[in-house]
């Protein structure tokens, strides 16, 4: 059986390289909080034993969760830090906002950025 403690350097490891937490770090040294609390909460489900992990209202498999987590690179912690600042609802639990954000982002960035492009040059237009 594998040393737990082994496991969680592992992933931290991983996830630091994937995510290039200290570059991301160096271009929002004012969200080091943030990406922190996003790092741990990530090293967190990808070390759990549980069964399941819910996503928005949503008991998912821990290891469909696990897997999309694994998609995750530098461009969608960027995303999800994006939605953290563009948020202007109230946000009663945190962390099952911050896990939906997370599992979403590979299925949403892509519109996310596209709906955003779309409205800038609407507002454009209207500004020539």
């Amino acid at each position: 059986m594998d040393d737990p403690m082994r496991i969680i350097k592992q992933y931290e490891n991983y996830l630091r390289e994937k995510l290039s937490i200290d570059i991301l770090i160096q271009s929002n040294p004012y969200e080091v909080g943030r990406i922190n609390e996003i790092f741990d909460l990530m090293v967190d489900v990808l070390c759990s034993t549980a069964k399941t992990i819910r996503i928005s209202g949503d008991d998912k498999p821990v290891d469909v969760v696990k897997a999309q987590f694994m998609k995750i690179d530098s461009g969608h912690m960027e995303y999800v830090l994006d939605c953290l600042k563009n948020q202007i609802t109230d946000i009663r639990n945190v962390k099952q906002y911050l896990l939906a954000t997370i599992y979403n982002a590979p299925l949403t960035i892509d519109h996310y950025y596209t709906a955003k492009v779309s409205y800038d040059m609407a507002h454009w237009k209207e500004t020539v």
